[in-house]
């Protein structure tokens, strides 16, 4: 079980992370979705391919505005809290490490997977960028963990949200018939019917 954690924290940066941390969970979503049902369809079409990678480079951004460059981001997780930083970085990364299959290392590595594909594929273009695609299993464990952790570092404040992983299960479960919809109406488009 996870222990409480007392501290101050900036309900601004708040206010702003944990929307960016959901639609973070959307966009891998929509992307798993579409890409899944695309793939089972064999859809060949331009407009779900860039739309299944739009949600893809999406998801990227909004990840590492909350779990990226914490010198740059006001959004960084680190900076929940100016007066308790210290026990906010211990609490989080212990809690982390406890709860993922991550480590120091492993986190440091997926941490620069992310943020280069980031920096030199999603937000900007490095013309020889080769690095495989980051996976993004992880980058949601992180999300997940966030959302319980950052709970506890609000407390006694609440939001009334759903635990994040609850959403992402009911927005899957959403999604897939719109999907199917969506791509037989292309298809029938297509076809001229």
């Amino acid at each position: 079980m996870f222990r409480v954690i007392t501290m101050n924290y900036e309900t601004e940066v708040f206010r702003n992370q944990f929307p960016i941390v959901k639609r973070f969970v959307y966009h891998l979503t929509y992307y798993r979705a579409l890409s899944k049902v695309c793939t089972e369809r064999r859809q060949q079409n331009e407009f779900w391919t860039l739309t299944i990678d739009a949600h893809l480079l999406r998801a990227t951004i909004d990840w590492c505005m909350v779990f990226g460059s914490d010198n740059s981001n006001p959004t960084h997780w680190k900076q929940l809290s100016i007066t308790d930083s210290e026990q906010l970085r211990q609490s989080f990364r212990e809690g982390l490490f406890k709860t993922t299959d991550l480590d120091r290392d492993t986190w440091r590595q997926y941490w620069e997977s992310m943020a280069d594909f980031r920096n030199k594929y999603a937000a900007h273009r490095e013309l020889e960028f080769n690095s495989p695609v980051p996976n993004f299993d992880t980058a949601l464990a992180v999300a997940y963990y966030y959302d319980n952790w950052v709970r506890r570092v609000i407390s006694p404040d609440t939001f009334a949200e759903p635990q994040l992983d609850s959403f992402a299960l009911s927005l899957q479960k959403s999604v897939v018939p719109l999907v199917e919809k969506l791509l037989k109406a292309t298809g029938e488009l297509a076809d001229g019917r």
